[in-house]
C-alpha cells in the first residue's frame, strides 16, 4: 500500500470529527502514506493539525488538552448556556439537530433580534480561539503534507478550494456553519462552511490524480421524524435530506470510505473527545483489515 499515493478526504460533522484523528493513526499504523489531505469543516481542522505537524499523537494530545481546558468550557457555555453539551434533548441528527438546538437557544435567551440584525447567532470569537490554539500562524502552502481546505464563497455562490493563505482563517471559514457562525472575509471572498450540503470532499480529493482516495465520513445517519410542524421545519428537513443524498453520491469517488460509529453524537457535543478518537481508530483498523481493491464502505 505504501507504494501508492493517497489523498485523504476528511468530512464535516462537528464534534464527531474528532474521530478523524483516530482514523489517521490507524492509516499510519498500516503504513499508508498520506500525500494530500482535503478537509471540509471539522475535517479541515483535523487535517490541518496533522498536515502542519505530522505527529498524530501530538495532534491528539494537543486537541484533548484544549477541549478539556477551562477556556474551551467557557466557550461551550457561551454557545449553549449553563447546561453544557450533553445533548440529551436532541432526537434528530445533522442539520435538523443544530436547528432544533438553535431554536431552543433562541427561546431561552431571547435573542431573536440578533438573528434578524446580525450575520450569525454566535460570535466568531469562538472559532477564532479554537484555530488560534490548535493551528500555527502559517500559510496553507507551507504545510508539511499538501493541504486543501474546502469552503463556499457566498458572493459568487461557488465552492472554493483553498491551497494558500492563512490556514487559521481558511479553517475558520470552512468551519463557519451558516447562520450559526459569521462568514469569513478571505482574499475578496466571503466564505462559509459548505459542509451543510457537501460534507465529504471526495471529488476534490479525486481531482489531484492520486492512486487512491480514502474518505472519512463522520456525518450522522438520517433519523426518521414524526412531523414538520412549521414551514421552517420543512425547509430545514429538506436541507438535511439533500445533504444526505448528495453525500451518498460523492462516496463513490473514494476507493475506501471509513465510517466511524459516531452517529449518536451531536455536532456540538465535545464532552467525550478521547472516546471519539478511539472510535475513529477502531473504525480505521476494521476497514483496512477487510479492504480489497474494490471501493467499499466500512
Amino acid at each position: 500500500m505504501d507504494s501508492c499515493s493517497t489523498a485523504l478526504a476528511l468530512g464535516g460533522g462537528g464534534a464527531r470529527g474528532l474521530a478523524h484523528l483516530g482514523v489517521i493513526e490507524s492509516l499510519l499504523e498500516a503504513e499508508i502514506s498520506l500525500n494530500r489531505i482535503v478537509g471540509v469543516s471539522i475535517g479541515s481542522l483535523a487535517g490541518a493539525m496533522y498536515a502542519f505537524n505530522p505527529d498524530i499523537h501530538y495532534a491528539q494530545k494537543s486537541g484533548l488538552e484544549y477541549l478539556l481546558s477551562e477556556e474551551f468550557q467557557r466557550h461551550q457555555k457561551i454557545m449553549f448556556g449553563t447546561q453544557g453539551s450533553d445533548g440529551a434533548a436532541e432526537t434528530t441528527g445533522g442539520v435538523f439537530a443544530w436547528y432544533s438546538r438553535a431554536k431552543d437557544y433562541l427561546r431561552a435567551n431571547r435573542i431573536f433580534h440578533r438573528v434578524i440584525s446580525h450575520p450569525s447567532l454566535l460570535p466568531g470569537l469562538v472559532l477564532r480561539d479554537v484555530v488560534d490554539n490548535l493551528l500555527p500562524d502559517a500559510d496553507i502552502a507551507d504545510a508539511v503534507i499538501p493541504l486543501s481546505i474546502v469552503a463556499v464563497d457566498l458572493r459568487s455562490g461557488h465552492k472554493v478550494i483553498l491551497e494558500r493563505g492563512s490556514v487559521r482563517e481558511a479553517v475558520r471559514a470552512s468551519s463557519s456553519l451558516p447562520g450559526i457562525f459569521p462568514p469569513v472575509e478571505f482574499e475578496g471572498m466571503l466564505l462559509s462552511d459548505v459542509g451543510v450540503f457537501y460534507s465529504l470532499p471526495t471529488t476534490v480529493a479525486r481531482s489531484y490524480g492520486m492512486h487512491q482516495v480514502i474518505a472519512v465520513d463522520v456525518s450522522s445517519d438520517m433519523q426518521r421524524i414524526q412531523e414538520c410542524g412549521t414551514a421552517l421545519d420543512v425547509l430545514m428537513r429538506m436541507d438535511e435530506i439533500g445533504e444526505s443524498l448528495f453525500r451518498k453520491q460523492v462516496r463513490d469517488a473514494a476507493d475506501l470510505v471509513i465510517r466511524p460509529d459516531v452517529s449518536g453524537i451531536q455536532w456540538f457535543d465535545f464532552s467525550t473527545p478521547q472516546e471519539l478518537i478511539d472510535t475513529g481508530r477502531t473504525a480505521g483498523k476494521n476497514a483496512l483489515r477487510g479492504w480489497s481493491s474494490s471501493p467499499v464502505e466500512a
